[in-house]
């Protein structure tokens, strides 16, 4: 299935040329350069040096890679060009070619090659490509599916790799993947040149099961005896490091200078929590225990796009006798608390404590469920919206974070209630 990612295109077409483009493994970057510079020219540097000259089908020279870049007008796009020899970064210096998209896959190369002392810094513009985004999802995915298979289809389905398979049946899909996750995550250390060592390994685990802050990320390494200690400080770097690959995400405490931390894709997150649990990478899993995951996810992905619609910054409240779903924040002030039942039946006690939690804050109050028709009394100031009003929000005039509809939508909400 062919994806429009409206936000990444439009963000690239915002930036212009000359542009280095970098991201994860497999997140799609040559599919979307070649999407937005039409007719560009296209080379791809493999991983023995050798340059392949897509236009022309064959193999060519670093010197004659040099000439062409001199002597033609046109877009070029270079491939994984990180492989090119060192004195490339030179001739960029010197020449600051403008019709250059640099596009790689170390991350760390190209943090670098932006911040200070490198050669080239201040000559090209940066451009960040993650998964797919929600809204670009839906949009795309609304078209063929409805209800909570939209949902739970999308939220796998932002990780580019299983496009291919969109036809197929999905649990399927991810069964199938046990061998082609850990290879992507050796490709994603390889290309980093970082070796895949127990302690990275352990990190990601540990996050598959739910231990989500650095304390609990600590002990479980150090249960495994893989840290001396139970100091935080022996594991920040490497935290660092999987931040920096795109591998795991972060989102601040809301009462408490801290952070939570997330992989990033939930399809590598259910290989892992699946070898963690039932030792997935070894014997077949009944599918069944592919959806005990699925919950979590869909609030994530939820979490997500209400960030793309509104524009707001995510923040966990966890307490002791005080956890919500999704929090939202503008200028550290609470704007919008959610609670995600994916669910074919709620109960009216369910409904009485969602009540209570929710209005004890101050702010924009949402119950997110797969259809309405589950919600059968009007709740105390909150609103109710399912897949239905997910997918309006989202193709509103298929414009990139649409502020002043995102203030209608809560003003129309509001006024329901």
């Amino acid at each position: 299935m062919i994806i429009y990612r409206e936000k990444d295109i439009n963000r690239i077409k915002k930036l212009g040329l000359p542009l280095i483009v970098y991201g994860r493994r497999k997140t799609g970057k040559t599919f979307l350069v070649k999407q937005v510079f039409k007719n560009s020219l296209y080379f791809f540097v493999r991983r023995d040096k050798t340059i392949y000259y897509e236009q022309r089908r064959e193999n060519i020279t670093y010197e004659e890679l040099v000439r062409i870049i001199d002597e033609v007008d046109k877009i070029i796009i270079i491939d994984e060009f990180h492989r090119l020899p060192e004195q490339f970064l030179d001739y960029l210096h010197m020449k600051a070619p403008k019709n250059l998209v640099l596009v790689t896959s170390t991350l760390n190369l190209a943090k670098r090659l932006i911040q200070k002392k490198s050669p080239i810094v201040g000559l090209f513009l940066e451009f960040k490509l993650d998964l797919i985004s929600t809204r670009d999802i839906i949009n795309n995915l609304s078209r063929k599916l409805a209800g909570k298979k939209l949902v739970e289809s999308a939220v796998y389905l932002r990780e580019p790799l299983l496009l291919r398979f969109f036809n197929k049946d999905l649990w399927q899909v991810l069964k199938a993947l046990k061998f082609t996750i850990p290879a992507l995550i050796g490709e994603i250390f390889s290309e980093e040149e970082k070796e895949l060592s127990n302690r990275y390994e352990a990190i990601i685990r540990a996050l598959s099961l739910g231990k989500n802050s650095l304390s609990e990320i600590v002990s479980y390494l150090y249960s495994y005896k893989l840290i001396d200690k139970q100091d935080t400080g022996a594991i920040k770097q490497y935290v660092k490091n999987l931040i920096d690959m795109g591998l795991i995400t972060r989102v601040k405490d809301y009462f408490k200078n801290r952070y939570y931390y997330f992989i990033a894709s939930p399809v590598i997150e259910l290989y892992y929590y699946l070898d963690e649990k039932y030792n997935f990478s070894e014997i077949d899993v009944d599918r069944k225990y592919f959806k005990e995951k699925l919950g979590r996810h869909v609030e994530s992905f939820f979490r997500e796009l209400l960030v793309e619609l509104f524009n707001k910054t995510p923040v966990i409240i966890n307490k002791p006798n005080l956890e919500v779903d999704i929090a939202l924040t503008d200028f550290k002030k609470l704007s919008l608390v959610a609670e995600v039942k994916w669910k074919n039946r709620i109960n009216s006690k369910e409904l009485r404590k969602l009540e209570e939690k929710l209005n004890m804050f101050k702010c924009q109050k949402v119950l997110i469920v797969p259809d309405k028709s589950l919600i059968r009394r009007d709740l105390k100031n909150i609103q109710v919206w399912d897949v239905s009003d997910v997918i309006k929000f989202c193709r509103y005039n298929h414009g990139y974070y649409n502020s002043d509809y995102s203030k209608k939508i809560l003003n129309s909400e509001q006024s329901k209630m």
